[in-house]
């Protein structure tokens, strides 16, 4: 969505059912979901990756909530270019110590819970591909910044089992194939 198509949806009420802001997904085109999570959720339940059950799906959750968790903590970092309460070089100072120190703790955390529910095939959970996969290989694989990426993967190189997953879901056919054509966005 272009900024002006933004501003003019947000303008005719079409956005109001997430309070004015995108995304916004509609259903059956009537029936809005707003809040990326709650589209995120609904959309991989109806996918089939939250399991089999709904202790399965808390599990599920559980581990896309700690990727989200580490997203959370480098938002909080300060280094983003829409940060403007930072100087240059604390961003720079900031974004270093991210990539160095602070994320790959996390990501060593995140790599202990999801070893906990972990099938012997190295899924996140159980031995097929679900949503905490799916999290993960946004986490590691799919930043937008080109120099994220290196720094991600390295901050991850003591998370082999995060890794392969990672791995894994970008080589899926139809993750490949949509990570290659879909719009060019800032976010």
């Amino acid at each position: 969505m272009s900024a002006p198509e933004f501003k003019a949806a947000k303008e005719s009420g079409e956005l109001d059912a997430n309070l004015g802001r995108a995304p916004l997904l509609l259903i059956d085109g009537n029936r809005p979901i707003g809040q990326s999570k709650a589209i995120e959720r609904y959309l991989a339940k109806k996918c089939g990756l939250m399991g089999d059950s709904d202790l399965d799906a808390a599990q599920i959750d559980c581990i896309a909530e700690h990727c989200r968790d580490v997203k959370d903590a480098q938002m909080r970092k300060g280094f983003s270019a829409f940060n403007r309460d930072k100087s240059d070089e604390e961003k720079t100072e900031a974004r270093k110590e991210w990539f160095e120190t602070d994320m790959p703790v996390m990501l060593e955390k995140v790599e202990k819970a999801v070893k906990l529910t972990s099938g012997k095939d190295g899924y996140a959970f159980g031995e097929k591909n679900s949503y905490a996969d799916v999290a993960i290989f946004s986490l590691l694989k799919d930043c937008t910044m080109d120099a994220d990426k290196e720094d991600t993967l390295k901050a991850a190189e003591n998370c082999a089992l995060l890794v392969s997953i990672a791995e894994r879901i970008s080589n899926e056919p139809n993750v490949s194939k949509w990570v290659e054509s879909r719009p060019k966005s800032m976010f």
